[in-house]
């Protein structure tokens, strides 16, 4: 069926400083798209949307609008004060008087309340997910269910599975579009890798094959050409008179023969080689691991603030050896207290030889004067090649790994700072909310290497892709206790 065309852009360029963000030669958005897109940090998603609202123009190629998209930027603070009341209800924001001192959290969602008090054909939405709480995020999700059309940039892959039913993204330059949701994007993506392999792998062997056959008949050409051992000029002239076909006339062939295979050869579609990252681990010996089937635990574990306010009431709990353990429960409910509480070792027992990782928010250990790899080898207990190919795998390339500390995104930073305790004599890592402003491409590699550690881990994350893919365990903090539990079973 076709549907109204809300948005069109033919050849459109975009740049940032000296690199081209992107190309594209045409693209439309029509009724029913629900498109989420993404792509690596600084791949120009933003600069994307900016576009397609209006905000800014395009360096060139034409947009043409069939409607008026409804922008929701990633950072303002600009509020219109104009929201529908029940919108403000819903995302828990009725009851504000002083719209001037709201914190993150509270802006973003009176934002959001203001963008759909009003209705529109198309809405573009950067990163609204950013600092909402469960009982927002729950609305924003319902409230997405109910729009027609949108383009949606979010690190939340549940709430791209559950929204979207097109992805587009944005990877070297180009735009590509993937029917389906974001779980339908990456088996295309794997689909997409594994043709290439096999391709490449086809291309190889067939271009290994003409070139030693072309290598063959060049040398058979060769030995044609030359006059027999033992034979002299006169009677080789005399051989080759009375044959039907003389060996100069044979070698021409033989040599045309192989003229035709090396145009075959300069013809063939080049294909490249797919990258690919070793399959290289950490070694994990190499961290002195505790053998003790418990790596800490607590008894009796009672803790409440100087105000009064109590978290942990006589309650206990156990982490055991190389679990990889979710800690859940509500808002200060005291997940953070807890690894705190860990962190300071006095009232929680940790066996020995236990060495904490823990992933620190303020990333304050972090030299600005030091170049990438310098600062993963600094902590290091790992040969040189693992380091590498752990930043590898942490989307580093070879130039990035040479770049001072001080050029790096937010993102790198984060990356670069996880990279140094993957490595690092710990052997039980703590981590809160390790995926906290990272895009999806850096998420899934920290889920890569995490699913595949050896030793033991604690982690906070309101990632549910994340926790799902990493966590073997679940630890509750409800009405001050800790309560070992199922893995939550959230809908896909």
């Amino acid at each position: 069926m076709f549907q109204k065309l809300l948005l069109s852009a033919e050849n459109i360029s975009a740049s940032f400083s000296t690199r081209v963000l992107f190309q594209i030669d045409r693209l439309e958005i029509r009724a029913g798209d629900r498109i989420g897109l993404v792509g690596l940090n600084g791949s120009g998603k933003t600069t994307l949307l900016r576009l397609l609202c209006g905000k800014i123009a395009p360096e060139e190629g034409t947009i043409r609008f069939h409607c008026t998209p409804r922008y929701f930027s990633q950072r303002s603070d600009e509020l219109s004060h104009c929201a529908d009341p029940k919108e403000l209800r819903n995302f828990g924001v009725g009851d504000f008087d002083d719209r001037d001192t709201v914190s993150g959290g509270e802006n973003t969602r009176l934002r959001l309340a203001e963008l759909f008090s009003e209705s529109g054909s198309l809405f573009l939405l950067d990163e609204p997910t950013s600092h909402l709480d469960a009982d927002g995020s729950a609305y924003l999700n319902y409230r997405l269910s109910r729009l027609d059309s949108f383009v949606l940039v979010s690190h939340d892959r549940d709430l791209l599975d559950r929204q979207c039913n097109t992805v587009m993204e944005i990877e070297a330059g180009k735009v590509k579009t993937y029917p389906g949701n974001y779980t339908d994007y990456c088996l295309q993506k794997e689909q997409a890798a594994k043709r290439a392999s096999f391709e490449y792998e086809q291309y190889t062997e067939e271009k290994r094959r003409l070139t030693e056959s072309y290598r063959a008949k060049k040398e058979q050409a060769r030995r044609m050409e030359r006059r027999p051992h033992g034979i002299s000029a006169s009677d080789a002239k005399d051989i080759a008179l009375s044959s039907t076909r003389n060996p100069a006339s044979k070698a021409k062939n033989m040599e045309r023969s192989a003229a035709n295979i090396k145009r075959r050869i300069e013809h063939m579609e080049i294909r490249e080689k797919p990258r690919e990252l070793d399959q290289i681990r950490p070694i994990f010996s190499l961290t002195d691991p505790p053998r003790n089937p418990i790596i800490m635990e607590a008894a009796a574990l009672s803790f409440s603030y100087p105000n009064g306010k109590e978290i942990f009431k006589n309650t206990s709990f156990r982490l055991f050896r190389a679990s990889r353990t979710v800690l859940l429960g509500e808002n200060g409910a005291g997940k953070t207290t807890l690894i705190r509480l860990i962190l300071e070792g006095e009232r929680i027992r940790i066996v020995p030889r236990a060495n904490i990782g823990y992933l620190r928010q303020d990333l304050s250990d972090l030299r600005s004067d030091s170049t990438v790899l310098e600062s993963a080898m600094e902590t290091s207990v790992q040969p040189p090649n693992i380091v590498r190919n752990v930043l590898a795998r942490l989307l580093f390339t070879a130039q990035d790994i040479q770049k001072p500390i001080s050029v790096l995104s937010g993102g790198e930073r984060v990356r670069l700072a996880f990279a140094r305790i993957f490595v690092s004599r710990a052997n039980v890592l703590v981590l809160d909310e390790p995926t906290n402003y990272l895009d999806i491409p850096s998420i899934e590699a920290i889920q890569a290497l995490l699913s595949c550690y050896e030793g033991t881990l604690l982690f906070t994350s309101h990632d549910r892709a994340f926790v799902r893919a990493i966590a073997t365990d679940a630890l509750m903090i409800r009405d001050g206790q800790l309560i070992p539990c199922e893995l939550p079973a959230w809908e896909n």
